[in-house]
């Protein structure tokens, strides 16, 4: 069965940025009719504000555009119609509201143009607005195929006849690609054809509709089918709703498979999604696209290795688990993905700002924390630093009698991380970090009165260890040796 693999075409046609100049949105969709007589619906979206109002008798206000639709095959007019759409009568011209027209043109299968001529009715010197789009007709005779998929603004069972009446309902179009964050619901709208012909009448089969990411990964989450039964024409009239999609590109799919799961047909629409403060969740990190930004820029597996690993610091225990086996994949689009992601997550208005800066940090930690082994941001001091920022107070102590090189850093504030929400902010909290191998440079952290922080109490033992190896579990300091300030330095940092 051949399977297809068509969009359904939006553009947004504007003249201007100013309140007064025209705007308007158009989009198409092809169908057929039991008989075999396709046809393409086209809907134009008029930007109320956008257009000038004349005062009518009755004081009311209206408005109105001059539309020239035309369809040309081979330089050959195959339809045209030329009217005059007219505004709903409003009081106030501060709250036009945008309307909407709807026309059908019967066509044979084949290849056209589109062609748009719209201007302001009401305003001489106005621009007038043209475009040109290609489309394609193609419904075979002998095979399940699928009309174009139309986006709804809302749907409501038909009570008198109108342009906007199909199927026993009234269907108003969504005329965008755009989907922003308010939009809560995916509505829409299409027809399966020649199921009759090819299956008997108790044969049951499935239409599935789900969304994909832009490369073609299917979104589990974002799945529905339904069961039905040979029609002349079966109808997909449904909604889902897509509150947790986060920002990206996507494909609604629409699928028709018979009782063994073949697939039959197949239809795409493809839009993009605005939603702020949603993330994406790991398994569908394949919507993320990463054409243009700063993560398509490296494509040096060792590089992008490194650049994830040194995220380690600021990330979840999920997201470190999730990196590390990206990195153990080596699949270098994906590396890409999760490195874009993870800074989207951060800074959804600049990304690569934050992930500049973050590198910065980096690089300090690892010229000042690294050693021979180990990456600065592989070090406790180095996560520490990566993860609370600079100490308001470093305390450095290379040489007291008796005791190891140790830290101590005070911050005078400590906010939450972005992976633990729930958290408050912490105030003068200390870091106690100790370098009992004296060569490496490698001080470990011994203790912390920070939330979430490795504590011991005993800590000033493990300073003094190289001389005292106290076995009294009451002890917290060790002898009182000479020269030993780390009870002072800890309790006032300078």
């Amino acid at each position: 069965m051949r399977k297809l693999l068509l969009s359904a075409f939006a553009c947004s046609l504007a003249a201007g940025l100013s309140a007064r100049e025209l705007t308007a949105h158009l989009g198409w969709a092809s169908f057929n009719t039991p008989d075999h007589k396709p046809y393409v619906e086209t809907y134009l979206s008029v930007i109320g504000h956008s257009i000038t109002y004349v005062k009518q008798p009755n004081g009311k206000f209206r408005g109105a555009v001059d539309i020239i639709f035309s369809f040309t095959q081979n330089d050959s007019i195959k339809g045209v119609k030329k009217y005059t759409l007219s505004s709903p009568e409003i009081d106030d011209t501060t709250k036009a509201a945008n309307f909407i027209d709807l026309q059908r043109f019967p066509l044979p299968a084949g290849d056209y143009k589109l062609n748009l001529v719209i201007s302001d009715a009401n305003k001489k010197e106005g621009k007038t607005i043209s475009s040109t789009q290609g489309l394609r007709i193609d419904f075979p005779k002998d095979s399940v195929c699928v009309s174009n998929i139309t986006l709804l603004e809302s749907f409501a069972k038909t009570t008198a006849e109108n342009a906007l009446s199909k199927s026993g309902y009234d269907l108003v179009p969504y005329v965008s690609s755009f989907l922003p964050g308010n939009m809560n619901a995916l509505r829409f709208y299409a027809e399966v054809y020649n199921t009759q012909k090819i299956m008997s009448p108790e044969d049951k089969f499935l239409v599935l509709y789900y969304l994909e990411s832009s490369d073609g990964v299917r979104m589990s989450q974002f799945s529905r089918f339904l069961k039905q039964s040979p029609q002349r024409v079966n109808v997909l009239l449904t909604e889902f709703p897509v509150e947790t999609l986060p920002t990206g590109s996507y494909n609604l799919v629409v699928e028709v498979r018979n009782a063994g799961n073949r697939l039959l047909a197949q239809r795409k629409l493809a839009f993009e999604r605005l939603n702020p403060g949603v993330r994406h969740n790991f398994e569908d990190l394949a919507a993320v696209s990463v054409d243009n930004t700063f993560a398509s820029r490296i494509s040096n597996k060792d590089s992008l290795t490194e650049y994830i690993r040194s995220l380690r610091p600021i990330s979840s225990e999920a997201e470190k688990n999730y990196a590390e086996n990206r990195i153990k994949g080596g699949d270098i689009k994906v590396m890409q993905q999760y490195l874009y992601n993870f800074w989207l997550g951060r800074n959804e208005q600049n990304p690569e700002g934050a992930f500049n800066v973050y590198n910065v940090e980096v690089q300090k930690v690892n010229r000042e924390f690294g050693t021979q082994t180990l990456k600065g941001y592989q070090t406790d001091r180095g996560r520490v630093y990566l993860q609370y920022g600079p100490p308001s107070q470093r305390t450095v102590s290379a040489s007291e009698p008796s005791a190891y090189p140790y830290e101590i850093w005070q911050y005078y504030t400590i906010r939450p991380a972005a992976n633990q929400p729930g958290n408050t902010t912490q105030t003068n909290k200390k870091f106690v970090f100790c370098n009992p191998d004296l060569v490496t440079n490698n001080y470990q952290l011994i203790h912390s009165d920070a939330r979430g922080e490795f504590r011991d109490d005993r800590w000033q033992l493990k300073i003094v260890k190289r001389n005292n190896q106290s076995r009294d579990f009451d002890d917290t300091k060790g002898t009182d040796d000479f020269g030993n300030r780390s009870d002072e330095m800890f309790k006032d940092p300078h």
